[in-house]
């Protein structure tokens, strides 16, 4: 946390998925997660809620739209998914970070 409150935007973000329970199908691990045609992500870990049923969480893109449909790729074919934001696209983007001048780019002195 400290890395991506002093560096800025992470390049992936955690979100958490609300998986389509109705065919008993699970995603496994690394499974593609699409928005439209794009990939923008993978899964990371499949659990089955007791009240929520299947869920999951994925990494995807910083730069993936929030609030559209998901499929997740599975080996029995594509999963419907609605995802809820853990990170926020957002995250790291209050970090000032200097610009630090290079040492091989110093001026010679006369």
């Amino acid at each position: 946390m400290a890395k991506v409150h002093n560096l800025g935007h992470p390049p992936r973000r955690v979100v958490a998925l609300q998986l389509d329970g109705s065919d008993n199908v699970l995603p496994a691990r690394g499974d593609a997660v699409r928005a439209g045609d794009s990939v923008i992500g993978a899964i990371t870990s499949v659990a089955v809620h007791h009240e929520e049923g299947p869920i999951a969480l994925a990494l995807v893109k910083r730069t993936a739209p929030e609030g559209v449909p998901l499929v997740v790729d599975t080996a029995d074919g594509p999963l419907a998914a609605a995802a809820e934001t853990v990170v926020p696209a957002d995250a790291g983007a209050t970090a000032a970070v200097p610009r630090l001048p290079r040492l091989g780019r110093r001026r010679a002195t006369e």
